[in-house]
Parts: C-alpha cells; structure tokens; sequence
C-alpha cells in the first residue's frame, strides 16, 4: 500500500510539474515573446477595415468560407472596387442567349481579382478588350472575372462547383499561382472567416506548429515554402490534384474546355535567378494530365524588367503593366488554340 501511495505521489508531482511547465511557457509566449503565427482573429463589425471585413462576407457555398460581397461600390486598399449581383468584381454577366457569345470564366485568387490595380486594368478586362478589337468571327467574348483574393485551388474548385457552373460557362481560364496550394488559414483575411482549430487557442503549441512548418520548409523545400508547397507528399501539393480533378470532372460532363494559366511568382530579383522552375513544369504537367490546355506564363514575363511588372518591391502581386502583359499573352495563346478549343465543344 505505502509502495503505491509514493507511486501515485511521484506521479501527481510529474504532472504537476508538467502542467506547471506548460503555463509558463503559455505566459512566455503570450505575453514576452508574443506568437502571431494562426493567432485567433475576432471581427470587430465596427472597426473593421475595408479588406478585412466590408468587401468579403462568409460564403454560404459548402467548402467555401468566404467570398466577395455582392454590389459594392467602395475604396479597398488605395483601389475602387465594384463587384456585380453574384459577388464578382465585374459587370453583370450578359444574357446567355446574347447572339455569338462565348463565355469565359476566370476562376483564380488575388492575382485574378486584380489586388490595388484597378478594375479597367486587370487582365480578365484587358482580354475582353482585346477580343472586341480583335473578335473572333461573330463571336462575342465575355471574360467574367471571378477571382477571390486568398483563395486556394481547394477554394477555387470549391467556388467553381457551388457557384459558377450555374454559369454555364463555355470556357474556363483557371488561373494558376504557386501559393494556391496553401489552404491553412494563416493569412489575416482567411484568419477572419475559418474558424480556429482547437490547438490555436495556445500559443505554445501554436509555436510548436510553427516549428515544425519551418521544419519541412527547410527539409522539403531547401529553405523556400512555396517549394515546399509543391512537394508531392503534402497534403498542400494534394489538395491541388484534387482540386484540379474535380474541376476537370465537372468541366467535362459539360463539355467545356479549361485553359490553365500559369503565373510566375513576381520579384525584384532577375529572371535567370527565377527559382520555381521545376515547379511550373510540376503543375503544367498535372494540369495536362487532367486535360487542361496550359499556358506558362513565365516565358513571357522573362523578357521584361521584373521592377517594372510589381505594385511595389516588397509585393508579389503584378502591377497594371503586368497585367496588361498578362492579358495579351493569354489573347494571343487563345486565338492560337480556338480551333482545338471550339472542337472540345
């Protein structure tokens, strides 16, 4: 009996030592070396910013968390943003018995939505505006944007199924970028519509999640996440095939051909130093094997000054030149492929 009474001693001073242990380092973490990594974001619906909160709502589409609010008309960091009925930063779709219209459907993320370049600048507008100069024939081409800023590829087939197919576009432009994989909500917009995971309320095992992130990173990626995000064990790199199947599935059954652009990751830095190459050739390869027409759109940007296509040098995202650029280069690559593509119908 005395035998398992110091046991049992033993064992509650272990736990207590332990639990002691893990509030200190709770109270280190929260309050000396403070972890914003997955911190737990509450909206304040009366102080909230117009990213945030004022130009996005939570999405009523299953997998989907959140989407543009329909019918604004307001400033969102520096950019007039005006969305139609359905939530998409475009004009009202034209009606579908619109004689020789073509329909093209742009699914995509920041990039597609056209983040602080205005809405006349974005490449869905300047590809439209290029077709009615150029028309196909009798063909009318609508671009109809439906790009999201944060969205992931799991978000966009999400968005695709639920909400854009009723549509009935003839074309799809899915728009490819090298975060797209990443669909953990630790951006500040996604933060603010996901709803936490249990272990984000401690900051110590936030931290730990943290650490093992940077772990992979390092063993996965050779230093750089969005490598990382490509390597076929993730799950990151998993959702994509899944999400490119899915919308390959549902465009099928329709007969409606997807032409895949791929964007090259936007820097200071020269062309030669472009480090995502074999990752361009990862996705363009998992597109064509779910029948998507692929377009890389690094080889066109290599012949331009990489300063001259940013917002500013600390963001990724293309400038109204890149996106003008961006947008010729897929006329072109269209024009070139209607014939394939009109077969496809």
């Amino acid at each position: 009996m005395t035998q398992k009474f110091h046991t049992a001693k033993k064992l509650a001073l272990v736990l207590a030592g332990l639990c002691m242990a893990l509030l200190c380092s709770e109270l280190y973490f929260r309050f000396v070396r403070p972890i914003e990594f997955m911190r737990i974001r509450t909206i304040d619906a009366n102080a909230r910013d117009g990213w945030y909160g004022m130009i996005h709502r939570h999405s009523k589409t299953p997998g989907l968390p959140y989407e543009l609010v329909p019918l604004l008309d307001q400033d969102s960091i520096g950019t007039r943003v005006k969305t139609n009925s359905l939530g998409m930063r475009d004009d009202e779709p034209l009606p579908r018995e619109t004689p020789g219209l073509v329909r093209v459907l742009a699914v995509g993320d920041s990039v597609t939505f056209g983040y602080r370049v205005a809405q006349e600048d974005n490449f869905c507008g300047v590809l439209e505006r290029q077709f009615a100069a150029e028309p196909l024939g009798q063909r009318r081409i609508e671009v109809l944007n439906s790009g999201v800023s944060g969205y992931s590829s799991k978000d966009e087939a999400a968005a695709f199924a639920g909400k854009w197919l009723g549509l009935q576009p003839d074309m799809v432009l899915l728009c490819y970028c090298l975060n797209d994989p990443w669909f953990e909500p630790d951006q500040p917009l996604q933060r603010y519509f996901v709803p936490p995971r249990w272990w984000q309320h401690s900051a110590t095992l936030r931290f730990l999640v943290q650490r093992s992130q940077g772990r992979k990173v390092r063993e996965l990626g050779g230093g750089n996440f969005f490598r990382s995000l490509h390597a076929p064990s993730e799950p990151s790199w998993k959702s994509v095939e899944a999400a490119f199947a899915r919308i390959a599935g549902l465009a099928s059954e329709r007969k409606i051909p997807v032409v895949m652009a791929i964007f090259p990751m936007f820097s200071p830095d020269p062309w030669s130093e472009y480090p995502f190459r074999a990752q361009h050739t990862q996705v363009a390869e998992a597109g064509r094997r779910n029948g998507f027409l692929v377009l890389d759109l690094l080889a066109r940007f290599e012949r331009e000054d990489p300063l001259g296509l940013l917002i500013e040098k600390g963001d990724m995202h293309p400038n109204a030149t890149g996106h003008r650029i961006a947008g010729l280069e897929i006329q072109r690559f269209l024009t070139e492929h209607w014939a394939q593509l009109s077969a496809a119908k």
